[in-house]
């Protein structure tokens, strides 16, 4: 998910939800039928997928070498009988399940690369790759999206239209999305919308939706920097006076401002010294606010025989925007698996972290929901990258059932 995950509403997670019985109302008469089909097929391979979780988690791969679970993700699929097709923007690959009924495409979306961490991995199952650990969710997202598979496979013959299972490489490095789509992920067949789960420091239980603004973009930031002074000491103070935009957590989302600068780079030929990074902010007004401090900052350093170039770029990732409508036409069947407690209409952006969903939302209506995989009488809480991250396996079938049931509806209403 591409940086630190700290909170989605405070008060929204001061709610405990106990794992309920995931009984389905019958709201949709067809649907309700189906979704009993759905509950018994997924307790017949609930020990099968949980192994396939634990499976990748014991061997994580980072942005741009997820080789092995992309090979563990087509065995299954094609085991199920679907379309297969791999190697679609790196190591991404798509599994395309066409119902016996006639309909249009929808698209799921998961994200399977792992991140570097040199933390203690608290589980049983613990990884087996020195510094990358399965911290943000991704081995979860795999295998929802695996039990989405098993559950709507299990209905294909009254399954209307086709499900288009996009296991993308390379979140955590803002890469993948894009290169699937230049790939073509989005054509043949095109999906008329597109979801998605993250995982969230909620109750496992809980979903949590948001209509409109849901995550931040990212701004890019570069100083040159030239003269005949020391350019290695300059490049500490221009440094300094980009991070000294960042605002810290202790105000409102929208006001949030994270500046990330990397290692300055020397180049020799050129005599010049290089900084990069990347702003964050939690609105327009925000980001707009940043944009101008930089340059005050960076204007008001005077440093003997040292200048400045300030390369500003806006939205080298875009904000991640969910459809209003789209979303609000998903809340009852939702509602329909976790029960009306169970559904947290969040609505607000979370502004520290952003994700490469949203190049998908820019082409067709998207929608992201946060798959809470907390677990607090356990002990054991889903704050993505955070060092002590764990994520309660039983997410996998909460996420499995609610979203069997928003696209099986999607797909019936359409």
């Amino acid at each position: 998910m591409g940086c630190t995950y700290r909170t989605i509403n405070a008060g929204a997670l001061t709610l405990t939800l106990l794992i309920p019985t995931w009984s389905v109302t019958t709201a949709y008469a067809q649907s309700g039928t189906l979704m009993e089909q759905i509950e018994r097929h997924l307790e017949k391979v609930r020990e099968g997928l949980t192994e396939v979780r634990r499976d990748i988690h014991r061997h994580p791969e980072v942005s741009g070498q997820e080789e092995r679970t992309a090979g563990v993700v087509a065995e299954r699929l094609r085991s199920l009988g679907l379309e297969v097709q791999t190697g679609v923007g790196g190591h991404g690959v798509v599994g395309l399940l066409k119902g016996a009924k006639p309909g249009l495409t929808v698209a799921y979306r998961a994200d399977v690369d792992a991140v570097y961490s040199n933390a203690p991995d608290p589980v049983p199952f613990a990884s087996q790759t020195p510094g990358v650990r399965h911290i943000c969710g991704h081995d979860i997202h795999t295998v929802v999206a695996l039990g989405i598979a098993e559950a709507l496979t299990a209905i294909r013959d009254e399954l209307p239209g086709t499900v288009k299972f996009i296991f993308q490489p390379a979140e955590e490095n803002i890469q993948g999305a894009l290169a699937m789509i230049g790939d073509g992920v989005l054509e043949d067949p095109a999906p008329e919308a597109i979801f998605a789960f993250h995982s969230a420091p909620l109750e496992v239980g809980q979903i949590g939706s948001v209509e409109g603004p849901a995550l931040p973009g990212l701004d890019q930031v570069t100083v040159t920097l030239r003269g005949a002074g020391d350019l290695s000491d300059a490049a500490r103070d221009y440094a300094r006076a980009i991070s000294a935009v960042s605002t810290g957590d202790a105000v409102a989302p929208t006001d949030y401002v994270l500046a990330m600068i990397g290692r300055p780079t020397a180049d020799p030929e050129r005599g010049t010294r290089v900084i990069s990074g990347m702003v964050r902010a939690g609105s327009p007004a925000a980001r707009a606010r940043a944009k101008e401090g930089i340059a005050e900052r960076l204007a008001a350093l005077s440093l003997d025989g040292v200048s400045h170039e300030l390369d500003y770029e806006e939205q080298v990732l875009p904000d991640m925007v969910n459809d209003p409508e789209l979303v609000r036409s998903t809340l009852a069947a939702i509602r329909s698996v976790v029960g009306p407690e169970g559904l947290l209409e969040i609505n607000e952006i979370t502004p520290y972290f952003g994700e490469d969903f949203a190049y998908y939302q820019q082409r067709i209506p998207g929608a992201m929901y946060w798959l809470g995989v907390s677990n607090s009488a356990a002990g054991t809480s889903g704050m993505p990258h955070s060092p002590d991250f764990v994520a309660d396996e039983e997410s996998i079938f909460v996420g499995a059932k609610v979203m069997a049931a928003l696209l099986l509806d999607y797909l019936e209403r359409h």
